[in-house]
């Protein structure tokens, strides 16, 4: 992960902007903002004022190349690449997005036999499942893969 205080500044300057509020959000990423506690808004790439004492940053998280491998139960396991398409509608998931994922991926891998139907591939019927689970969280699950034991 990027560290956000790492300013390409010199060193008095990078603290005195970041005192200021002032922080950079690396390319193809987005930083969550919480304010007591709460999660206001995230942050994409480029410069960008927050309330210093107010404002808490989370840590940076990558828009795409999500790589999951999510064991099943039964010994089987799923391997997933995801990417983020609208951070603003993840909101304050994006802290957990890939905890998220998982746990709707085990989910759907527990009720797989019940899901699949001959016309189509099991790891087909995964992406499509796990694409209607996290699709309202702005997810795209791009490619799926089950392994066996």
């Amino acid at each position: 992960m990027t560290n956000l205080n790492a300013l390409p500044l010199p060193a008095p300057l990078a603290v005195l902007a970041r005192a200021a509020g002032i922080c950079r959000v690396p390319d193809n990423c987005v930083v969550t903002v919480n304010r007591s506690g709460r999660y206001i808004r995230a942050l994409g790439a480029g410069w960008h004022w927050t309330l210093p004492v107010l404002d808490r940053l989370g840590q940076p998280v990558c828009l795409i190349g999500h790589h999951l491998d999510v064991p099943d139960a039964t010994g089987a396991h799923a391997e997933l690449y995801y990417q983020i398409l609208d951070p603003a509608q993840a909101g304050a998931a994006l802290d957990r997005v890939d905890a998220l994922v998982t746990d709707q991926a085990r989910d759907a891998l527990a009720s797989l036999p019940s899901l699949a139907d001959a016309t189509r591939p099991l790891a087909d019927t995964l992406k499509t499942e796990l694409n209607r689970r996290v699709g309202r969280l702005g997810l795209r699950v791009i490619r799926c893969s089950l392994h066996t034991a």
